[in-house]
């Protein structure tokens, strides 16, 4: 099923409300800086915890990677008898210790990662509905009655 993009003739943008053509045009030109626009200080250090873990749980899988190559190194050691019983379970044991630890960073760090991007996305969310609200509050009433998606829209279309 395709979806089908509307685009509007200059005459329906000159029976439009200017407000309504400034809006379209204002969110025509909104970047991926936008996503921050509700960020305060206060909002920061939870953005760089989020940030930081989120680049250490990066780097702990090439960091598995590796000791998994390492593992398999020794395996092939063993394979081509340049090295005993012994020093193979000695090295493996070694290293499969570390990757226990690179695993429960990896946990840790993800865990950290995630709850710190969920509380910074609800503090946006509540700065933005706080921002919104205050600005509706200071508008004048005749700007809703001028609104056509707005309350006295419903109305009337309730009333029909």
């Amino acid at each position: 099923m395709a979806a089908f993009a509307t685009t509007k003739s200059t005459d329906e943008l000159d029976d439009q409300n200017p407000q309504d053509t400034e809006t379209q045009l204002r969110t025509q030109h909104i970047s991926w800086k936008a996503l921050f626009s509700f960020t305060t200080r206060k909002h920061l250090p939870t953005l760089v915890i989020a940030l930081v873990s989120a680049a250490i749980a990066a780097l702990t899988l090439p960091a598995i990677a590796v000791l998994y190559g390492l593992i398999f190194r020794e395996f092939a050691k063993v394979g081509a008898d340049t090295i005993s019983g012994s020093t193979f379970l000695h090295n493996v044991s070694k290293y499969c210790i570390y990757l226990a630890a690179f695993g429960g960073l990896n946990w840790l760090t993800n865990s950290i990662f995630f709850m710190a991007f969920i509380t910074f996305g609800e503090l946006q969310a509540r700065s933005a509905r706080d921002r919104i609200f205050s600005a509706l509050l200071r508008k004048d009433m005749a700007w809703y009655d001028t609104r056509s998606p707005g309350v006295a829209a419903l109305l009337t279309n309730m009333q029909t």
